[in-house]
């Protein structure tokens, strides 16, 4: 890796160590990461290079930068792998008091990016790539039903499906409803998001806001991701640290109806349970233990999620005072 880099770079490094998930090396009193990206398209590297720089250019703090090759090449290959060498701002201890604020304050300032994005745009493209989801594991899940034998994890995959599939369309249905229902506001249009926020994705020991992790697409989306990370990691603390997060933000940054209402459409979709399923048939059968373990706990859990989400439409008509989200029937009497 080191004489690939000086190769590449022109850069001489003395040693790679662990930065967090990343190999990582010092040049200078600067910090540099090495992150995989093969499962990024080329042309979607380049724009997340280019909302990079913008936000350079913005002043954004903690943001870590593209380095190009001696080349003007975004990435190197080694052993068949895509990676790219990211540049650090300067090694401090952060501390996000006010996450939500900050938050807002990020996809403000992104929301100003005045150039069009094409690969890395989701805004507008859930109900599609929800059902394609959907439609997906549903053919796997079939052939599945048909197979003998099943090992463990296969058992709770097939007997939880269907209502996982219920759930799904009901959050496709009421996405639906929210944009024939409500008007999108200035506050609606697209920003950077990341694949999924929780509340170390800009970790305080080190905040790396790594532009890898980012895609183009509404507020919403970080909004959500945070609260279901919550409920995943914290239950106990989901009503006073989650929601105090979403006010945090709204204080910041008003949201509109539209927004509350896609918050509420991208929680009731499960991506956790795909995510969980899609991991285990593409992780090593030594690490498939580790999915069936957090399988038996989501749908031992799912009551609970269940009542989370009976309680976002409570919370918002307690605590703004100015929306009322629709609630979901057969939540509502459960």
């Amino acid at each position: 890796m080191k004489q690939t880099i000086y190769e590449e770079y022109g850069i001489k490094v003395r040693e790679i160590s662990k930065l967090g998930n990343y190999d990582s090396f010092s040049l200078h009193n600067n910090q540099f990461i090495i992150v995989p990206v093969s499962h990024i398209e080329e042309e979607e590297l380049y724009e997340l290079y280019q909302l990079s720089q913008y936000m350079l250019e913005k002043g954004e703090p903690h943001l870590a930068t593209m380095v190009l090759t001696k080349q003007n090449h975004l990435f190197f290959e080694q052993d068949s792998v895509r990676y790219a060498v990211l540049k650090c701002s300067s090694y401090t201890q952060s501390r996000f008091n006010l996450l939500g604020r900050d938050l807002a304050r990020f996809h403000s300032k992104a929301r100003a990016y005045p150039y069009q994005v094409s690969k890395t745009q989701r805004i507008g493209q859930w109900k599609i790539l929800w059902e394609k989801r959907l439609d997906q594991l549903e053919m796997f899940w079939r052939g599945k039903v048909q197979s003998q034998p099943l090992s463990a994890f296969e058992k709770l995959f097939v007997e939880s499906f269907p209502y996982y599939v219920g759930l799904s369309e009901n959050a496709i249905q009421y996405l639906v409803d929210t944009e024939l229902d409500e008007e999108p506001q200035p506050i609606d249009s697209g920003t950077i998001c990341h694949q999924r926020f929780h509340e170390y994705t800009w970790n305080p020991s080190m905040c790396i806001k790594s532009p890898t992790d980012w895609v183009f697409d509404h507020s919403s989306r970080d909004l959500a991701e945070y609260m279901r990370q919550y409920f995943l990691g914290k239950p106990e603390e989901l009503r006073s640290e989650g929601f105090k997060f979403l006010e945090e933000y709204d204080r910041t940054t008003p949201l509109s109806p539209f927004s509350w209402r896609l918050i509420y459409s991208r929680l009731l979709f499960p991506i956790h349970y795909f995510e969980c399923v899609e991991e285990y048939y593409l992780s090593p059968e030594d690490q498939q233990p580790r999915f069936e373990d957090r399988m038996k706990e989501i749908l031992k859990r799912s009551g609970q999620y269940e009542e989370f989400l009976k309680a976002y439409s409570s919370m918002l008509t307690i605590r703004t005072r100015r929306i009322s989200v629709p609630a979901i029937d057969w939540l509502a009497i459960r």
